[in-house]
């Protein structure tokens, strides 16, 4: 099924927009004490609000749980380590600082245009038309004043004319000819990511230690207290692998959807679910895959379809399910139920990580390194190794003007030092990881000219990216005194 239907249509009780304006994430325990609660501080002028915060904090843990972390929520200490909170602040005051340099384009937004945004948004809507009483009932919930509401809906607008502003500065033939020798000057790469903490894994503590270990109450406080930490990690929701049929609903024709749903409800089982799946669904996604959703959670869909599916049996299939999306027929394939963690299950491999954790692993990341770097242009051997080490690879051709893309695998100063060979092994130590790049020259037939739109943006982001370096220099975050950010 598509993304845009696994995010919970409740969320517009919760919230607003992605980005800028989001409500009520919490992360646990309270944030903040303060005596002006409703900002963290200000930059050039601008408060940086706390509900702005707490939605930024969640994007960027979110990115690095399914980056990072195959998907599970971040600990207290991966917060830290990847630098949630800062990464942040520093994105909040970017955003600030755009405003800065749209106001100083003389970029004016109306309050017919921000009405008209207003009035344009569907979650203040019913059927189709703006529903006033909608929009100041959504505005209450999450405590939000009407000027507050528009004031910020005037920044976003704003916001909106100056990217594409940026977007539309002219390149010279020049610059043109110039970027587009720099993306077609490419490599293809193989980036190998060794996370220290996978090594560290691989620490050898006997039983004996581990019982040892945990003859001390202090040590078996400091189990209890990680584990109270990793609980939520460490136990399992209830779940239901689903399968579904999706008949959507245009204006007019919910009658005919209902009345085609229950024909079909009538001639599937759970032998030709798949098949006719694939032949009645009108999810692209589901046509192919025959409707499989996978496992799912509670939380991770509509509330009908959430109820529907909960309330199956596995093996069952549903009636025709009403949801914003259209009608569903459900199959509950599978059923997994809720295992809350218990310490007593947990304690030994959490001592022995405590225990792991106390061994400096500089000497078996070094041979780590090194056995990767001798497997990197052996498939067989590397991946002996990617098993061994839990090793993430990648294949990708990089360019000089775009590096190695929005995946974050390489910095610039890194995919500078790569281009200073044609072809070549290098080796990227951090704090946390390291990373192995083993490159050659891109075949000629793979490399193509890059389109003129894709350049201007490229250089567009960049001027913008660097006017807002300098802006940061000279207007600096400004906390709110009252405010005590996690670290």
């Amino acid at each position: 099924m598509s993304s845009s239907f696994q995010k919970k249509s409740s969320q517009i009780f919760l919230t607003l927009f992605i980005g800028i304006i989001v409500i009520s994430f919490m992360v646990s325990g309270p944030m903040f004490n303060t005596g002006t609660p409703d900002s963290i501080g200000s930059v050039a002028g601008h408060d940086i609000k706390v509900r702005e915060f707490n939605a930024e904090v969640q994007r960027q843990s979110e990115f690095y749980a399914n980056i990072l972390n195959g998907g599970q929520p971040l600990t207290s200490q991966q917060m830290s380590q990847y630098k949630v909170y800062d990464n942040a602040i520093r994105n909040l005051v970017f955003q600030k600082l755009r405003i800065v340099v749209a106001d100083d384009l003389g970029i004016v937004v109306s309050n017919e245009e921000v009405i008209n945004d207003i009035q344009n948004q569907p979650y203040f809507q019913t059927n189709k038309q703006f529903d006033i009483t909608k929009y100041k009932a959504l505005l209450s919930y999450n405590k939000f004043t009407p000027e507050d509401y528009e004031n910020e809906t005037k920044d976003r607008v704003a916001l909106r004319r100056l990217q594409n502003i940026v977007q539309h500065v002219p390149l010279s033939k020049g610059l043109e000819n110039e970027l587009n020798e720099l993306y077609q000057d490419q490599r293809n790469a193989k980036i190998i990511s060794l996370k220290h903490s996978e090594v560290r894994k691989l620490v050898n503590v006997s039983d004996k230690e581990i019982t040892k270990f945990l003859s001390n109450e202090e040590n078996k406080s400091k189990v209890e207290a990680l584990f109270n930490e990793k609980k939520p990690v460490l136990s399992t929701p209830e779940q239901v692998r689903t399968r579904h049929i999706l008949i959507t609903v245009d204006e007019g024709n919910e009658e005919e959807a209902l009345k085609q749903a229950k024909k079909i409800r009538k001639e599937v089982n759970p032998k030709n679910f798949v098949r006719l799946a694939k032949k009645y669904t009108q999810e692209p996604q589901g046509k192919e895959n025959g409707g499989d959703l996978n496992w799912v959670k509670r939380g991770q869909m509509v509330p009908e379809f959430e109820k529907a599916a909960f309330a199956l049996k596995e093996g069952e299939i549903s009636e025709p399910v009403k949801t914003s999306y259209g009608y569903h027929i459900i199959y509950a394939q599978d059923r997994k139920d809720a295992v809350v963690a218990k310490l007593e299950n947990h304690e030994r491999s959490l001592a022995k990580e405590i225990l792991q954790k106390e061994i400096d692993i500089k000497d078996m990341v070094a041979k780590a390194t090194n056995e990767i770097k001798n497997a990197a242009g052996s498939g067989k051997a590397l991946s002996r190794l990617k098993k061994k080490y839990n090793l993430t690879v990648k294949d990708q051709n990089i360019n000089k003007l775009e590096g190695a893309g929005p995946t974050g695998a390489l910095d610039e100063k890194q995919t500078a030092e790569i281009f200073s060979k044609d072809s070549g092994l290098f080796t990227f130590d951090e704090a946390t990881q390291t990373t192995i790049v083993a490159t050659k020259p891109a075949d000629e037939k793979d490399v193509k000219s890059y389109n003129i739109e894709g350049l201007t943006n490229i250089s567009s982001q960049q001027m913008i990216k660097n006017l807002l370096d300098n802006l940061s220099k000279e207007y600096t975050f400004k906390q709110n005194k009252y405010a005590q950010l996690p670290q």
